[in-house]
């Protein structure tokens, strides 16, 4: 009897030993190792956008004890005039790894002080309120705040990407240096340069026309989805921020230095494009 049960035993072994290879091999193949689920989103959504200023207040001028402040408007506090914008966008996904094409849209207008309005110029007064048309358009890649599973109804994610924004200014608007103002300067000047006006300043202010920004786009959303099978439909709200560098550009030099480092540029800036929006997603796939 013993040595039936010794054969048993390692005829038992034998079988478990050769089924593990087996076994592992059909759940491990280098030549086609498991991969993360795949999916496909598209979205349209509409929101509002803020944009920060263009330009700050830019006096140049000399203080006269006589006279008392006598100052030259070089720049405006121009703002594209906070408005409506509505985006579309494409996200393939691999578990909580994305790559996403991103386009939006937004139409309002270019202003002094936040109101659309007549913009004072180097020309004159515009042709009533400058329309300005703004395209935005990035691609970039988004991450899963979650461990991805097939059909989630809740989805949060990160995202960013870089491309570039298109304003389409209505009318050219040429540099805003046209008056003289003979007052205190305000309580808190954004930027006052002071100059002898004796040595002759060179300054050169972009017109504002069809002008194209690289830009880079980032934020945060997340989606409410239905899972209906190999497809699905839900909400989408996201928040973001677009930034690039100003349209205006100022610059500023001394003529008589000879120093090449003697350009000024007091309206280096980066604008800040914040959209908030909501719409409908669309997803394919598990």
């Amino acid at each position: 009897m013993r040595g039936h049960d010794r054969l048993r035993l390692f005829l038992l072994l034998a079988i478990v030993v050769t089924s593990l290879p087996s076994t592992a091999a059909a759940q491990w193949d280098p030549f086609n190792p498991p991969r993360d689920p795949k999916h496909l989103d598209v979205s349209g959504s509409a929101g509002m956008r803020l944009s920060t200023d263009w330009s700050n207040l830019i006096l140049l001028g000399t203080v006269s004890p006589v006279t008392g402040v006598l100052e030259q408007v070089l720049a405006r506090d121009l703002v594209f005039v906070p408005g409506p914008v509505f985006d579309g966008t494409v996200t393939y996904w691999e578990g909580r790894y994305g790559f996403r094409a991103h386009g939006g849209f937004s139409r309002r207008c270019l202003a002094v002080g936040r109101r659309c309005g007549a913009v004072p110029t180097l020309n004159g007064l515009t042709r009533g309120s400058v329309d300005v048309d703004a395209s935005y358009y990035d691609v970039g890649g988004a991450i899963g705040l979650i461990e991805y599973h097939s059909n989630p109804w809740v989805w949060p994610y990160t995202f960013f990407g870089v491309g570039g924004v298109t304003y389409d200014v209505k009318q050219t608007v040429s540099p805003p240096l046209q008056m003289f103002i003979e007052r205190p300067p305000p309580a808190t000047p954004q930027i006052t340069i002071t100059s002898d006006r004796s040595r002759p300043l060179l300054i050169a202010i972009d017109e504002l026309g069809l002008a194209t920004k690289f830009a880079f786009n980032f934020g945060i959303g997340t989606d409410f989805r239905v899972p209906l099978g190999a497809a699905g439909v839900g909400l989408r709200f996201e928040v973001s921020d677009n930034v690039h560098e100003s349209p205006l550009q100022i610059r500023i030099a001394d003529v008589n230095a000879v120093a090449d480092n003697n350009v000024a540029q007091p309206n280096a800036r980066l604008v800040h494009n914040l959209r908030a929006s909501g719409g409908v997603v669309l997803h394919f796939g598990h």
